[in-house]
């Protein structure tokens, strides 16, 4: 369960989140348009970001104690908006870098197990990241984020500036990680995917929570 506790946070003393608290136990989706702090919760949960005021648990664990690359030892997996690929680093590097940053082993058969779930990257495993699409850029950094995100998946935007052929794809994929057994939290600017993936859906404006 993540839990979200009267959060305050703000970037360069402008306050953009305004006492946020949010229980998700299940696939849920926090919609927004842009500005509304989408970004800026799903980062302050990662702990790029310090709290102004409340704290922010994940399975009984005060997030507020650790930092961001710690978060990993609890299953917590990361896709940001702008993906944040390393351009030089072939498509497998890109994947397996959380893994090597936190020397998790067993990379080989975790990487397998995101292949099994994404199989068209196996088509451009060994390109480097700078050679492809800004879709098959999203795939990879969803693989990125699952190969650490075991119990907890933070999708930020994930259907923002693909193609709707490859918008369709990530809902698939999406709608399968939701049989699993893990929390996964998306954003988007409106429900027009959310609804089709049956999230939970939670607005966001002006930096407070509507509904």
């Amino acid at each position: 369960m993540l839990k979200i506790n009267n959060i305050d946070v703000s970037i360069d003393n402008v306050k953009i989140l305004t006492n946020i608290s949010i229980i998700i136990n299940k696939f849920t989706s926090i919609i927004g348009r842009n500005g509304a702090g989408k970004t800026t919760l799903v980062r302050s949960i990662m702990r790029i970001l310090q709290l102004d005021s409340g704290n922010i648990e994940f399975n009984d664990n005060n997030l507020n104690n650790y930092n961001t690359s710690s978060l990993s030892s609890f299953g917590i997996g990361y896709m940001p908006e702008d993906r944040r690929l390393i351009p030089n680093l072939s498509v497998k590097e890109n994947i397996l870098l959380p893994l090597w940053c936190n020397k998790k082993i067993n990379e080989n058969s975790s990487l397998e197990r995101v292949l099994s779930f994404i199989p068209e990257i196996k088509v451009f495993l060994y390109s480097d990241s700078y050679q492809l699409s800004g879709g098959q850029q999203k795939l990879v950094a969803l693989a990125r984020a699952m190969i650490i995100g075991r119990n907890l998946l933070l999708l930020d935007e994930p259907f923002e500036g693909v193609a709707p052929a490859l918008a369709e794809r990530l809902v698939e994929l999406i709608v399968e990680l939701n049989k699993l057994k893990l929390i996964t939290l998306i954003t988007e600017s409106d429900d027009t995917y959310s609804k089709i993936i049956d999230a939970e859906i939670v607005k966001l404006e002006r930096g407070q929570i509507i509904s």
